[in-house]
């Protein structure tokens, strides 16, 4: 190994903009293999990248080469690839060239204590990405913003019923603290960097006068032209900050990157509940009223195609079968049913086995849109210790200590803002009966100026359960059962509908309303009240109305019969933070949304 000064180098090359990533050295893979130390984890690292490109090669090792302290790991690869010019252009003009190309890529490692950082250079972004810190920016930034920076953009994660990523992008002089939401998880910012924080982190960095912006997630990018002097007094500088306690944090949700406690703890105890469920759904001794697990199902990062499927296929890793539904609400009881009746004597040791192998795929006309393991579609808040534990998009997490307080006066709040006073649903939800949203529904069909929508779709989307209308309004209403998980999925459908009606009457193409029209008409139990489309598209069309969506349901919680001014008593924080997200959401789309429990 060498060991050199940055001093005695006397660097002076070009400068660039550099994105720093930090690896996991936490991931389970290097534990798995007992790898010890940063020479070891950076070697498999290469080594598994080698074997992809088919490069293996069991000699093959990087040495560090030391420079005032950091240990640098270099590795550079090259591959021959053809340009889309050849792809473009007909084979009678391209047959005689050649337009391959030689593309370098590289990784530059800088180890400091047990620490590993990363710069990338080319496609060097493929060796990193399945072991680099998926939070490093962010967290780093925590270390030293006081949360008074001016904010550009934000993108974010919704752990409350988001369709997908979303970006806002801001006017200037609005802060960060004013734009940040405890119940979302920020996964991309750019913020103009404070001149405090040029003057005293990253003095070494002569910026000039220019407004200077940072761009933190999983990486770390000051976009400001650099030398390497800079970025190995960045390297330093990052590795001391981080090891502070003191920190302003940017979401109330708190990634657990324990992966022991992860398998050991988290995994097996979602399993157990699972076991637990599907033999209280499907063996001897099971209830008559299984109580739902509080638990979500859904694609962890399509969601919209997901919804969108008219096909879901079950398939088992050690079954040459496939087990086809279309009915999404019922997917994660089918799929507990397939593994029931095609397993014998299941142990928990064995389900645990069986279900990890189970593997669910959406289809729309044919067409694979989505694809995940079973347990991956699970959006789940546990229980642990007495403190609640979440799996969101197959990522752990925990909450800060205010997180409970600060949710139910949000929810509490949101709730009494935005209640719906007048009685539009009258009739009552009887659960000892079993009526399911189906039934209540039905309720609703022979009475005026309702329509019963349920299971009448568009491009495989319910503009609404039931659709009311009064003097001066149309009532779309989304109905639940229960205050619990559930209204994640209700967020959602409510989300998706508003969406795509507001497409469709800004377009002026009405196709998604058209095909709900169709559909109405198409069943069988609406014979007796069939909807005229001209007129009803002109009714569903008339500025004079105004719409608004509703979120209506019914707790099944026996000490909690009603959610308006009992939000402490409830349990679920899914159901509290999608709510509150679900009001917040539809505020940006322009449509009100009005809250209603069922009698």
């Amino acid at each position: 190994m060498t060991n050199q000064s940055i001093t005695a180098m006397n660097i002076e090359k070009p400068e660039y903009d550099i994105k720093i990533y930090q690896i996991d050295t936490t991931h389970y893979e290097f534990k798995k293999n007992e790898l010890n130390g940063n020479a070891d984890i950076i070697n498999y690292i290469v080594k598994k990248h080698r074997e992809k490109v088919n490069k293996a090669d069991e000699n093959f090792r990087l040495f560090p080469n030391k420079i005032d302290g950091i240990e640098y790991y270099t590795y550079s690869y090259t591959e021959e690839k053809e340009t889309y010019w050849k792809n473009f252009i007909p084979e009678t003009l391209s047959k005689t060239h050649d337009f391959s190309v030689k593309l370098i890529s590289f990784v530059l490692f800088a180890c400091i204590e047990n620490n590993i950082y990363a710069i990338v250079g080319g496609g060097g972004s493929r060796v990193i990405i399945r072991y680099q810190y998926q939070r490093f920016g962010l967290d780093f930034f925590e270390h030293i913003t006081d949360l008074d920076e001016e904010v550009l953009s934000i993108e974010f994660r919704g752990i409350s019923g988001k369709l997908s990523k979303r970006k806002d992008i801001f006017k200037d002089g609005l802060k960060l603290i004013d734009v940040l939401n405890f119940t979302n998880i920020p996964s991309k910012i750019n913020i103009k960097l404070k001149q405090e924080i040029k003057d005293s982190v990253f003095s070494f960095i002569d910026f000039t006068d220019r407004t200077t912006i940072i761009e933190i997630g999983s990486y770390f990018n000051i976009k400001h032209k650099i030398s390497f002097n800079n970025l190995h007094n960045i390297f330093i500088t990052i590795n001391e900050i981080s090891k502070g306690k003191d920190k302003k944090k940017l979401t109330s949700f708190v990634e657990i990157k324990d992966k022991g406690s992860i398998k050991d703890v988290y995994k097996k105890e979602l399993i157990f509940v699972l076991f637990n469920y599907m033999n209280e759904l499907f063996s001897p001794g099971r209830t008559d009223f299984p109580k739902h697990p509080e638990i979500e199902f859904v694609h962890p990062s399509n969601i919209q195609d997901f919804y969108e499927s008219d096909l879901y296929v079950f398939k088992l890793k050690d079954i040459n079968k496939k087990f086809e539904f279309r009915d999404k609400e019922k997917l994660l009881y089918q799929g507990l049913k397939i593994i029931y009746e095609n397993y014998e004597n299941l142990d928990l040791i064995e389900f645990r086995r069986i279900i990890s192998g189970l593997w669910l795929y959406g289809l729309r006309k044919n067409k694979t849109l989505t694809k995940g393991v079973f347990l991956d579609h699970i959006i789940c808040e546990l229980n642990i210790e007495n403190k609640p534990i979440f799996q969101i998009d197959t990522r752990w997490f925990k909450v800060e200590d205010n997180f409970t307080t600060s949710i139910n006066e949000l929810c509490n709040r949101m709730i009494e803002l935005n209640y719906l006073d007048q009685d539009i649903l009258t009739e009552k939800w009887d659960f000892s009966k079993n009526e399911d949203e189906g039934c209540y529904n039905r309720k609703y069909h022979s009475k005026e100026n309702y329509w019963v929508f349920d299971k009448a779709l568009g491009q495989n989307i319910e503009l609404c359960d039931i659709l009311y209308e009064s003097d001066n309004a149309l009532y779309f209403i989304h109905v639940k059962k229960g205050f619990d998980g559930k209204i994640r999925d209700l967020s959602n459908q409510i989300q998706v509908s508003a969406a795509r009606f507001n497409n469709d009457v800004s377009s002026g193409n009405l196709i998604f309303i058209k095909q709900v029209i169709d559909s109405y008409n198409n069943r069988v139990e609406n014979k007796n009240k069939l909807i005229d489309k001209k007129t009803f598209i002109s009714k569903l069309t008339n500025k004079n109305k105004r719409i608004e969506f509703v979120m209506a349901f019914k707790s099944d919680a026996i000490k909690t019969p009603l959610v308006k001014g009992n939000v402490e008593s409830i349990k679920s924080n899914i159901a509290k933070y999608s709510l509150i997200q679900c009001v917040r959401e539809m505020n940006m789309l322009s449509f009100p949304i009005k809250i209603v429990e069922i009698p």
